[in-house]
């Protein structure tokens, strides 16, 4: 094989490669966000629900249980799913006293915008905000619960705001290493992996053994970077969105008490 024939082949590998960077780089937040399988959960009219947005931005959120609980739960809820589905579990916690929050991401149930990594911190963010100054919530009597992609903004924000707590669920050391394993892109949403280590609180994790979404490895693994005190919580036979139920909702539900209120 001559050195042209080499060359040639060089430059088209190279071309390819950065044509699949490129295309994968423009269309990541296609590839992260589904809020199309999430419509129509639920209206303004539904029990719960606050608009905790501006007057030209609609952020929805809902919010159950007491108006100021002993203390409250921010969740941030996973890909298919709104405010309002996210928290039909954690409602049951309403019933010992916590207050349970949720906002919709851009683009998600009744918020504005279309999805993306910066929109999801920013609703998270905001939240957060109307939770201590509309409600009178202290910092550290904020839990923050993140199910799946929904753990991206929960560590970014127990990263940079102070809270109680961390609870994820089903997580990942960035949203496209879900796939890849490792980083290939110019761009690493969600980088979890590197929040973590600035993460002071206390964490609890879960993670199915045959979650098909995001591997058990990779909750392992960003359990491994995290800082003490810290508990995983292996769900044997917990696949992505059944993992509560495997465990038993009752034995679930005891779990996050027992951390909130050790």
């Amino acid at each position: 094989m001559t050195k042209s024939i080499v060359k040639s082949i060089c430059r088209g590998v190279v071309c390819v490669v950065a044509l699949v960077l490129i295309i994968g780089t423009g269309c990541i937040n296609s590839f992260m966000f589904h809020p199309e399988m999430c419509k129509g959960g639920y209206d303004e009219s539904t029990e719960g629900y606050v608009d905790i947005g501006t007057t030209d931005v609609k952020v929805a959120a809902m919010v159950l249980g007491p108006a100021h609980g002993k203390r409250v739960i921010l969740r941030c809820h996973g890909n298919a799913e709104d405010a309002a589905g996210s928290l039909w579990l954690l409602s049951r916690l309403s019933e010992s006293g916590y207050t349970v929050a949720c906002a919709d991401y851009p683009g998600y149930g009744l918020s504005d915008g279309s999805p993306n990594e910066a929109g999801c911190y920013r609703n998270v963010h905001r939240l957060y905000d109307w939770l201590v100054e509309k409600r009178g919530f202290k910092p550290e009597d904020i839990i923050v619960d993140g199910f799946s992609i929904g753990t991206g903004p929960a560590v970014e924000l127990a990263a940079t705001r102070p809270v109680g707590g961390l609870i994820l669920e089903a997580s990942f050391l960035s949203a496209p290493r879900v796939v890849t394993r490792i980083r290939i892109l110019p761009v690493d949403p969600f980088p979890n992996q590197k929040n973590i280590k600035r993460v002071k609180c206390p964490i609890l994790l879960f993670h199915g053994t045959n979650d098909r979404v995001v591997p058990y490895s990779q909750g392992q693994a960003l359990f491994k970077l995290a800082r003490e005190p810290k508990r995983f919580v292996t769900v044997k036979g917990g696949d992505h969105n059944d993992f509560p139920a495997v465990m038993g909702v009752d034995v679930y539900l005891k779990e996050i008490r027992d951390f909130i209120d050790p």
